[in-house]
């Protein structure tokens, strides 16, 4: 299996440890798509860029096609080469796959809220 990250923000607010972890990622820019080896490091990274990022597991046909969109021609070298846990820059691939916004926008905000502090007076004895 492999998965396929999607980068959802852009680079304001972000700080300088979460921007090169994207970059490692080969996430630079906002709408962007990456397919990555199924391992304890890149996940990992996912989990330390979860906030900025979106990412699941992606079968074989749907990887082909984010590698024939993205012009790859020898993709299914390449999806061996993620079976085999090699990332794409070990494979030769050295770039993300640009994608569009979604056309009706996301159904909620992107943003984070905080949760509201309530403090309940009777526990604090």
């Amino acid at each position: 299996m492999m998965y396929a990250v999607i980068r959802l923000c852009g680079n304001v607010g972000i700080s300088d440890g979460m921007e090169d972890s994207l970059n490692m990622l080969n996430l630079e820019n906002k709408f962007s798509c990456t397919l990555l080896p199924e391992t304890e490091n890149f996940e990992g990274m996912l989990k330390k860029v979860g906030d900025f990022v979106t990412w699941g597991e992606v079968e074989e046909d749907l990887a082909l096609k984010i590698l024939e969109r993205g012009n790859i021609e020898n993709a299914e070298e390449v999806i061996r080469g993620l079976q085999e846990e090699k990332s794409l820059s070990k494979i030769g691939i050295e770039r993300s796959f640009p994608l569009s916004p979604p056309s009706g926008g996301f159904k909620k905000s992107l943003k984070q809220q905080q949760p509201e502090a309530k403090l309940d007076t009777e526990k604090m004895k």
